[in-house]
Formats: structure tokens, C-alpha cells, sequence
């Protein structure tokens, strides 16, 4: 094909036009490969979260000899430890996002599973017993890297929840 003398002109304004929606694609489909990546991490976290507690909840407040020895069972000293150990956690699945907050862990542990869980404590029985249930709640903020996408969604609150049954 034989090309006309402004010919290489008309490309360039071309491809200065289509550059940007190009790009707008591209880095749309990296936050939203983030966005999923997020989601999905969030949702480990809580179950990583909640397997530590339904493991340490019998355990709150014990005097054992062997709590805390090498082979023993963790045992918290209160409620506030438990919290530390549970939320700890979840923070060990999520090194590629931060941290959670500890106002963004929601636990309970009751009889019957809350949904949601909605409390910040986990209100254990003093004797907890067999087919009692521990549930974790976690959340964490999302904001896109791509200006334009961020001018329209500053944020978006993702997510995970797990429950077990205390052990």
C-alpha cells in the first residue's frame, strides 16, 4: 500500500486517542485483579482468625501446668490476650494488603452462630463446652490505584467471615 504524504500525522493523533482508553483498561483490570486478590486473602484471613480462636477459646483464663510449654496448649490469660492472638492471625495472611484493624475484627463465641457477627468481644462462657461456636469477622478498606476509576470509587469495604466450632 502506498502511503500519502500526511499519512504518518493521522496515526499519531490516532494513537494519542485511543492511548488512554487503552490504558484506562489496562490498570481497570489490575485494580480489579487486586479487588478479587483482596477478597479472596480477606476471606483466608478470617478462616486462619477463627481456627486460632475456636482452638484458644477453651482455653481462656486456664492455670494448667502446661499452658504455654512447648507441646501445651496456648492459653490466654483473658479475653483481651485472646483478641491479640486471634487478630495476629488474621494479620499474618494479609502482609500483601497491611494490617487489619483492631476495630475491624469482629469475634463471638456462643452457642449458636451469630450472622454477622457484629460484636468486638468474644463473650466466651466461662465452661465452654462441645458445639459451641467461635466466629470471626474481618474487614478491610480497597482503594483503586487508577485515578480515574478512584474519582469514581474512592473505596470499597470488602469482607471475610468464618465460623468453627470450638474444640
Amino acid at each position: 500500500m502506498a502511503r500519502t504524504k500526511g499519512s504518518g500525522g493521522q496515526t499519531l493523533v490516532e494513537f494519542a486517542l485511543v492511548l488512554p482508553l487503552f490504558l484506562l483498561l489496562v490498570f481497570g483490570l489490575i485494580d480489579m485483579g487486586r479487588l478479587v486478590y483482596m477478597n479472596s486473602t480477606i476471606s483466608q484471613a478470617a478462616r486462619e482468625a477463627t481456627r486460632v480462636a475456636a482452638v484458644e477459646a477453651s482455653w481462656i483464663g486456664s492455670t494448667r501446668s502446661d499452658c504455654n510449654q512447648t507441646g501445651g496448649p496456648v492459653c490466654p490469660a483473658n479475653v483481651a490476650a485472646f483478641r491479640a492472638d486471634v487478630l495476629a492471625a488474621a494479620n499474618r495472611m494479609m502482609a500483601p494488603f497491611g494490617s487489619i484493624a483492631d476495630a475491624d475484627l469482629y469475634t463471638s463465641c456462643t452457642t449458636t452462630p451469630p450472622t454477622p457477627v457484629t460484636t468486638t468481644t468474644c463473650n466466651y462462657l466461662t465452661d465452654v463446652a462441645a458445639d459451641q461456636f467461635a466466629s470471626v469477622r474481618t474487614e478491610l478498606v480497597f482503594r483503586p490505584l487508577t485515578p480515574v476509576i478512584s474519582s469514581f470509587i474512592s473505596s470499597i469495604t470488602t469482607s471475610g467471615s468464618a465460623t468453627m466450632v470450638i474444640n
